[in-house]
């Protein structure tokens, strides 16, 4: 699958969709809006970064030989018969677990976390059936997401299923996380499972509630040995305070005369500063909401290992990385091949590696700044550089049977980071037209002359003329229009002095626009006929009729500078077209902004265009693995998306399907 071409569809769809809402009237603003969606502010160019290898440490069956783990816990972690071969971190993480210390493990995505806590979890469970210990619960993982704990449970089940173990021997394990039938629920209070797998809100609610049968579940855990907290970087601000205090009752109630072993894990915790300066704030962190303190040596990082031959420099390639640059790359190419290959060489030290005194990753960058540096170190050209840079990165990062070996593993996988962000709000001065200064970051001032006040700038739905929530107001003995938040809804208050409202700035050159407060330039409903016959304002209307205002670059009102309407109260009608919202309508949505999208829309324009271009390029993937998974923060969030997922395509079907008579 090219995921570049999949990025610049789902840019392309994006913006279409993003830019279909709003029309502005204007033509400098609409230029200078231009100018800053061309400048690709808001859908950036995407960051690629390359998938380290970890460092190799010992194999399950080392550690059964040094009598760190049982025999029968090297049957559960093994596939095909073959004991898993560990990472260097999980090896350490297994090691602080078997002397019974606290510890926390911050390595990336994919380096098998999970296993660091479940291989001792499950290990210290077999040695305990073994030893004829009465069933009881031995671990309580934590999980953010219920879908993590689901993913979880599945991992540990295929484990276990294929060990061969005797009933006996076996760990057993639960999910309690309010997904569970009330049998489900009963089931677990008498199995006693080993290791129960929840959430801190379900854990919450276990150690709160008073039932009979939550108060058994909770009892199961007495002399808890094992208490883990997954993705430990979420647990912040107040939730994290709300978990720090959970895991204290925990402890409390359920191991008061000895230390359980604490484990934490995370991707990402801290970036700043060196080595010891991130374990430093991550074990205060770690201590802080386990309660118990965890030292610096007990953060356990990764190790990192080249996948390329390790006595080669990316600035001693000379002439076989022009070579490499300026010759079509083959379609095939094995591990072996790709270990001494230039480019091979160059993209993970100058992309994926920083060559220090130990290695470790760098910092994400744009495929056009590593062209750029490509080019720099080779003298080559720059665009061919950067499509060199694409087609071997797409090479390296598919299987190995793909590319003339054995395997599925990829040899330097990749990933590539996309950003999207809504364009927000505009923000203009109120100087003429050709003069006006448009900037979308929202201040006060015109950075440029801070005597020019910047207003927000909504438009017309249906003509795009724009309009400046504003409020009258009096200072110094002197009349101003000053910006105001357009959520704050003008009320009808006759003790207060301000006036809120909307400006409507008159267009120097615009033949359409024909307010001149004449009764024939207001909507028809606003109008009456008067018992002699002639036509008259409404009474109730005649208050929100606009008022004609000069004002200046500053807001003050009766100099000589720029014909302005300033419609009093809620926004009820445009005089540039007479077009009328609803009246029950907000005011933010009556009126349209720069980005009008919703997070469920644009979710769900983002899922179902990918969707769309997999199936569109069919040879890119098959059919099984056309999915994507999505993330949202909590149950509602994903009912909510997929009932807008599920209408949005409903919408389609029905656009698309043929008459029929």
């Amino acid at each position: 699958m090219n995921v570049f071409e999949l990025d610049r569809s789902l840019i392309l769809d994006y913006e279409r969709f993003a830019r279909s809402f709003t029309q502005i009237r204007a033509a400098d603003i609409r230029e200078q809006v231009e100018e800053v969606y061309q400048s690709n502010r808001f859908w950036p160019e995407p960051l690629i970064s390359i998938n380290p290898r970890f460092e190799r440490g010992a194999a399950v069956e080392q550690l059964v030989s040094a009598g760190t783990l049982n025999p029968a816990t090297a049957d559960i972690f093994s596939i095909n018969g073959k004991p898993l071969s560990l990472y260097r971190h999980q090896s350490q993480a297994i090691a602080k677990a078997s002397t019974k210390q606290s510890f926390v493990v911050t390595t990336g995505t994919g380096s098998g976390k999970s296993l660091c806590f479940f291989i001792p979890i499950i290990d210290a469970a077999i040695r305990a059936r073994a030893a004829g210990d009465s069933a009881r619960t031995r671990a309580i993982v934590i999980y953010p997401m219920n879908a993590l704990a689901n993913s979880q449970r599945e991992e540990i089940d295929k484990f276990i299923k294929q060990s061969g173990l005797p009933e006996h021997l076996r760990p057993t394990f639960a999910r309690y996380t309010g997904q569970e039938s009330a049998d489900e629920r009963e089931r677990i209070r008498h199995a006693k499972p080993d290791i129960l797998l929840t959430n801190f809100m379900m854990l919450e609610l276990l150690m709160a509630r008073q039932n009979e049968l939550d108060r058994a579940v909770v009892a199961n855990a007495n002399g808890l040995e094992f208490l883990v907290l997954d993705e430990l970087h979420t647990y912040r601000g107040r939730q994290g305070a709300d978990v720090a205090m959970l895991v204290r009752r925990v402890r409390d109630r359920l191991c008061p005369n000895h230390q359980p072993v604490c484990i934490g894990t995370s991707a990402t915790m801290a970036t700043e500063g060196d080595d010891e300066q991130r374990a430093t704030a991550i074990a205060a962190v770690a201590s802080c909401l386990f309660g118990t303190s965890i030292s610096t040596d007990a953060v356990i990082g990764e190790s990192l290992e080249r996948a390329t031959a390790s006595t080669l420099k990316s600035r001693q390639l000379g002439g076989t990385l022009v070579t490499a640059i300026n010759e079509d790359l083959p379609a095939k190419l094995d591990d072996e091949a790709l270990r001494r290959h230039p480019l091979a060489v160059w993209c993970e030290l100058e992309i994926g590696l920083l060559d220090a005194q130990k290695l470790s990753r760098r910092a994400p960058v744009t495929l056009a700044a590593a062209a750029h540096e490509l080019a720099n170190h080779t003298g080559c050209d720059k665009a061919r550089c950067e499509s060199q840079l694409q087609a071997f990165l797409m090479l390296a990062s598919r299987p190995a049977r793909e590319r003339g070996g054995d395997g599925d593993r990829a040899f330097l996988a990749f990933k590539l980071h996309r950003f999207i962000s809504g364009a927000g709000h505009v923000y203009v001065t109120l100087r003429k037209s050709g003069e006006r200064r448009v900037t979308l970051d929202g201040q006060k001032f015109d950075p440029q002359d801070r005597e020019t006040r910047l207003y927000p700038t909504f438009f017309c739905r249906n003509c795009g003329q724009e309009h400046h929530p504003v409020v009258l107001t009096t200072e110094h003995g002197a009349h101003y229009v000053l910006p105001r938040d357009i959520d704050e809804t003008p009320l009808d208050d006759p003790n207060t002095t301000e006036r809120p409202g909307y400006l409507a700035p008159e267009p120097d050159k615009d033949d359409e626009f024909i307010f001149k407060d004449n009764l024939e330039d207001f909507p028809e409903d606003w109008i009456e006929v008067a018992r002699g016959g002639s036509l008259r304002l409404r009474r109730e209307r005649k208050a929100s009729a606009p008022e004609l205002l000069i004002v200046d670059h500053t807001g003050k009102i009766g100099t000589s500078s720029r014909r302005a309407w300033f419609l009093p109260g809620k926004f009820r009608f445009c005089p540039a077209c007479k077009y009328q919202p609803p009246g029950q309508a907000r005011e933010i949505n009556k009126l349209a902004a720069l980005s009008e999208e919703g997070r469920s829309s644009a979710t769900t324009l983002l899922v179902s265009s990918a969707i769309h271009w997999m199936n569109a390029h069919p040879s890119s993937l098959p059919p099984r693995s056309r999915k994507l998974l999505g993330f949202t923060d909590n149950r509602q969030d994903a009912a909510l998306q997929a009932g807008h997922f599920n209408d949005f395509l409903f919408v389609a079907l029905l656009s698309v399907r043929p008459k029929t008579f």
